[in-house]
């Protein structure tokens, strides 16, 4: 997640193009994962600027603290397209499809759409996850 916010957060600085991307909407997984470090989408932006490598951001967000990181990075993965809320279902089947399987996780719907904007830049996962059972 935080390499796709870096880089839609270097789409917002000056010779951009954001398009239609977003970081930090109510409700969304750039929101969640801002709140959790305690900053906001325009101090993020802003952290990006003034770093040299990805590595910066991250180490900026969590200096040391991996307790938070590996508590998010446990809960991520399990949202799925049913988690979407309902204020949000129109833009996100709008930008992903409206006959997404409940069940598919949101990061396989980014990746996807990723690939699709972006074939050349990594290979494209084939693999799909989801959401891990309740019980598992």
């Amino acid at each position: 997640m935080l390499p796709r916010m870096i880089d839609i957060a270097r789409a917002k600085l000056p010779g951009g193009d954001i398009g239609e991307y977003q970081i930090g909407r109510a409700k969304t997984l750039s929101a969640v994962l801002l709140s959790a470090v305690g900053v906001s989408a325009a101090q993020f932006v802003e952290l990006v600027r003034d770093a040299t490598t990805d590595d910066d951001v991250a180490e900026s967000l969590w200096p040391g603290d991996t307790a938070a990181l590996e508590a998010l990075s446990a809960r991520l993965p399990r949202i799925t397209v049913a988690h979407v809320p309902p204020e949000l279902q129109p833009d996100f089947q709008r930008l992903y499809g409206r006959d997404l399987p409940s069940d598919r996780c949101v990061f396989d719907v980014l990746d996807a759409d990723d690939a699709q904007a972006f074939p050349d830049q990594r290979p494209n996962q084939a693999m799909q996850r989801t959401a891990p059972r309740p019980d598992a």
